[in-house]
């Protein structure tokens, strides 16, 4: 029997926050307000020799006692559509706080169900079509799993982090260098998925596989200056992810007798340790245009601090190249877990992310908007999915003290 994920899709699409530079911080007393939309789609995971492949594999059903009927096929279509809602604050010099509020707006799945014939039945004259085992199955409490819609409203997990901008002293200062130490953590507001239902999404952060429960960053920048204005930044950030172990209800076959009736001998629940994530991105940033520099209000009126204010348009490339470590499940079956284990083997995923910010901070509007585009199917991985990310949204600054 094969595991109940195959159709209860886990979704591995959604990103926490748009990409900025990774060693700004705000000054103190300043609060930023970011609101942004993600809509993301995953059709496509990487199989062990890079392969592109289907998001589950299929399903062997046999005849009882028999041999098989067939493979239930699946190339699921996973889409989710989240609401970001961020805020960061000043506290010190060179200390940033924040908070990330992400809601799923709406979720949807469509397994695209297929079937590929068995072997030849006696008791009926030829082999059983889809129709047919259909109807077998539905004789037996089963029925063909449809579209999943759902989660609308439905908070994800929470981030909560901090940035502390290192002093650019000594080897920093001499080299032009800005650093930043950066540590998240989400609470556990999500939602796990229904594990009666054959196809279902969940919003917690195994389902989304995008940020981990707790996050450790070092970025490293350095910024190059043209004619007297800066044009170009690069940088790299490394980072590790951990994801805590967790236990999950197991699927008693209430609704899907056939297929998800797994409790009478795995237990009724399981512990699933999914392993920890490395990371490392390469950053770019370029200001193709910096705007005018006008005294205006939100500087006091001093052209000096405006021209401190960001570029009236800057736009970013950037890859992370993250590896991704052995999942395990733990039940009472050696079997089901390892056919589990099978499909979380150590693996990699390339993420290439493209965006751009326009500011109107030098116009005397503390606001700006942007846009980024995800793609994890433009360079092959290994042993992950693939998900693709389009994200719009907000910014908005005030002073608070």
């Amino acid at each position: 029997m094969k595991p109940h994920y195959l159709l209860t899709i886990f979704a591995l699409i959604v990103p926490v926050t748009a990409l900025a530079s990774n060693t700004v911080v705000l000054p103190p007393g300043m609060l930023m307000l970011d609101g942004s939309m993600a809509h993301s789609v995953t059709d496509v995971r990487w199989d062990d020799n890079r392969q592109a492949q289907p998001l589950i594999r299929g399903i062997d059903r046999y005849e009882p006692g028999g041999g098989l009927q067939g493979t239930i096929t699946a190339k699921p279509h996973v889409v989710y559509n989240i609401a970001v809602t961020q805020l960061q604050l000043g506290v010190l010099e060179n200390l940033t706080l924040a908070a990330a509020l992400p809601v799923v707006t709406s979720s949807s799945i469509n397994p695209n169900l297929g079937w590929i014939p068995g072997v030849y039945q006696p008791q009926m004259g030829r082999k059983y079509s889809e129709a047919d085992f259909w109807g077998w199955a539905k004789s037996m409490g089963q029925n063909k799993p449809g579209n999943f819609s759902g989660n609308n409203g439905v908070l994800a997990d929470m981030v909560l982090g901090a940035r502390y901008r290192l002093p650019q002293v000594g080897l920093l200062r001499s080299l032009g260098l800005d650093a930043a130490i950066t540590a998240q953590f989400a609470l556990p507001t999500g939602r796990d998925p229904d594990p009666e239902q054959l196809v279902a999404g969940g919003t917690r952060v195994w389902d989304l596989h995008d940020y981990g429960d707790a996050e450790l960053h070092l970025a490293i920048e350095k910024a190059f200056t043209f004619d007297g204005v800066p044009r170009l930044r690069l940088g790299v950030d490394v980072y590790h992810s951990i994801l805590r172990e967790r236990t999950f209800q197991t699927p008693t076959g209430a609704q899907s007798p056939l297929l998800l009736t797994f409790a009478p001998y795995v237990g009724g629940t399981y512990r699933l340790d999914p392993g920890d994530l490395d990371g490392i991105t390469g950053l770019i940033e370029v200001v193709p245009l910096v705007g005018p520099t006008w005294p205006v209000w939100i500087a006091g009126h001093d052209i000096k601090q405006a021209a401190k204010f960001p570029p009236l348009l800057q736009l970013w490339f950037a890859h992370t190249y993250v590896h991704v470590a052995q999942s395990y499940w733990h039940s009472n079956s050696a079997l089901w877990d390892w056919q589990h284990d099978r499909d979380w083997l150590p693996g990699d995923k390339n993420t290439v992310k493209l965006g751009g910010e326009f500011s109107m901070m030098r116009l005397g509007i503390p606001m700006s908007l942007y846009a980024s585009y995800r793609a994890q199917d433009w360079i092959p991985g290994r042993n992950t999915r693939a998900s693709d990310v389009l994200m719009v949204g907000a910014r908005l600054i005030v002073k608070v003290w």
